[in-house]
């Protein structure tokens, strides 16, 4: 009895030596960047983000709403704490790519400030964007608001012409239909076009 005792513990340890060996084998091709639909892991100046873009179409069918629109007003509030500063943008809606805009104007939402901003690039009151944007997933009033797809990732600005013929409200869907926006944080990691037109954003399927 003693004999088999003796060779049954080190079966035991070898055992378990293979399913360590296989479960750090796991948690090593968990920690990789995994490829889902175009999109990976990643990290944008210290902000984790889920997903880096490939393509306008994996940006397009990740976003609630596609927008082209100028920025009419500003503000930085504190609304989730007392140290984290967000900037408030309220869009007004030249035209829509994809989803609802509703009353033609929509609050996007950006972590940070000039004074202290913690990722992407800042949106600038009176420049006109063609934003890609997600729900806030927040309750009650903030809603309504919403995120830029990707952080930085979904921002494209308007050539000066557009920018000019907005802040006098005579921008048309026509005016912004053939021009070149610029994308704005080419930093991101993202593989996105440097620069967009509102034709070439894939219509909602």
């Amino acid at each position: 009895m003693k004999k088999h005792t003796r060779l049954v513990k080190p079966i035991l340890a070898m055992v378990a030596a293979f399913s360590l060996a296989l479960g750090v084998g796991a948690c090593g091709s968990g920690s990789t960047p995994t490829q889902t639909g175009g999109s990976t892991t990643a990290s944008e100046n210290g902000t984790s983000r889920a997903k880096v873009y490939d393509s306008v179409k994996a940006i397009t069918d990740d976003s609630d709403l596609v927008v082209v629109g100028t920025v009419a007003d500003q503000k930085v509030v504190q609304d989730i704490d007392d140290e984290t500063d967000f900037t408030l943008s309220t869009v007004k809606v030249i035209t829509t790519k994809k989803g609802d805009a509703g009353d033609e104007t929509v609050v996007v939402r950006q972590t940070g400030s000039t004074k202290n901003q913690t990722a992407g690039a800042m949106m600038k009151t009176g420049s006109t964007y063609l934003l890609f944007l997600v729900h806030s997933g927040l309750s009650g009033d903030l809603a309504s608001q919403y995120y830029v797809t990707g952080a930085g990732a979904g921002i494209y600005l308007a050539p000066a012409t557009v920018k000019a013929k907005a802040q006098t409200g005579t921008a048309t869907e026509q005016d912004i239909s053939g021009e070149t926006f610029s994308r704005v944080n080419g930093d991101s990691g993202d593989k996105l076009p440097a620069t967009l037109t509102v034709d070439e954003v894939p219509a909602a399927s």
